[in-house]
């Protein structure tokens, strides 16, 4: 079963993918164009929490991945959203990215603490999971 924060880390990552184009975002002159890190980052946040709901106790290292990627999308669009020569479609960008980022950083640090707690109370030591076989036996 999928949990809440997984489901909505995808979900996340879906809206990422699509919003540049869903509010009509235009690309900008020069060298950074914020329209790429949106679907960049939503690639990245959607891949990320597929992998983690099909194999969530073999994956623990990927935890630490979406709220990383959150953070990004909360400072990058912080730092476009320079009311000066601001276009509204660009300010709408701004502002979905930073929500979808602060959504991104929330769920990835809940991750984060699911995972440091299945490894607490496995002792320092990797979990058993159903199906894992030993190898010296039969």
């Amino acid at each position: 079963m999928v949990s809440f924060g997984v489901a909505m880390s995808f979900l996340a990552g879906l809206w990422l993918l699509m919003a540049p184009f869903a509010l009509g975002h235009q690309g900008v002159d020069g060298d950074f164009d914020p329209r790429w890190n949106s679907v960049f980052a939503g690639f990245a946040v959607a891949v990320c929490s597929l992998v983690h709901a099909m194999a969530p106790r073999e994956t623990p290292w990927l935890a630490p991945v979406l709220p990383l990627i959150g953070a990004w999308l909360v400072v990058t669009s912080s730092v476009g959203m320079s009311p000066v020569g601001m276009s509204p479609v660009v300010g709408h960008a701004a502002v979905s990215d930073a929500v979808t980022g602060g959504v991104v950083l929330v769920v990835g640090l809940g991750a984060v603490a699911r995972a440091v707690t299945r490894w607490r109370r496995a002792g320092g030591r990797r979990v058993r999971i159903a199906g894992d076989r030993d190898r010296h036996t039969r």
